[in-house]
């Protein structure tokens, strides 16, 4: 290449611009619509008569019209929400839909197991009405979780009962 010719030029780190060939299309569209953009959201922000200084002095001015109280707005009586009353004992559960709840995503949906033993078989800690509550009362060692403080005795009776009905 000669760096006599007008349209080329060679620089010192060796590489030839070439002044004659155009830029891509996509790049001469979005650079003349970004000027396009900008001009027309320059004029609609400066005529529309828009400020920050404006819009900052009109919530000043609220501002300071409120008096402190309303600024926290304290609670009066008819807003402030009334306390829990005591709760009614649940009623008790069907046990299916106990078991449905609380033990189908371990033990299956019909007790033939998956995480958990099959409820359908022989039980390692016995079968009886009183060994199953214990088992759902207390957990087991294991994966077994207690349930006695997330059921009442009503239902922990109802579970089991329907367990062992499996």
């Amino acid at each position: 290449m000669s760096t006599t010719d007008p349209h080329h030029e060679e620089h010192a780190d060796g590489i030839v611009e070439d002044r004659t060939k155009a830029p891509p299309v996509y790049f001469t569209i979005l650079f003349y619509g970004l000027i396009i953009w900008g001009v027309a959201f320059m004029s609609f922000y400066l005529l529309s008569g828009w400020s920050s200084d404006a819009e900052f002095q009109e919530k000043m001015a609220a501002h300071k019209g409120e008096p402190p109280a309303q600024q926290e707005a304290a609670p009066t009586p008819e807003t402030t929400p009334a306390p829990p009353a005591e709760e009614a004992p649940a009623a008790v559960s069907d046990g299916q839909e106990l078991y449905a709840k609380h033990c189908a995503s371990c033990h299956g949906a019909e007790g033939k197991g998956g995480f958990g033993p099959d409820l359908s078989g022989e039980y390692k800690y016995g079968k009886t009405d009183m060994a199953v509550e214990e088992s759902i009362a207390y957990g087991r060692p294991g994966n077994m979780p207690a349930f006695k403080k997330k059921l009442s005795s009503e239902e922990i009776k109802s579970l089991a009962d329907y367990i062992l009905s499996l």
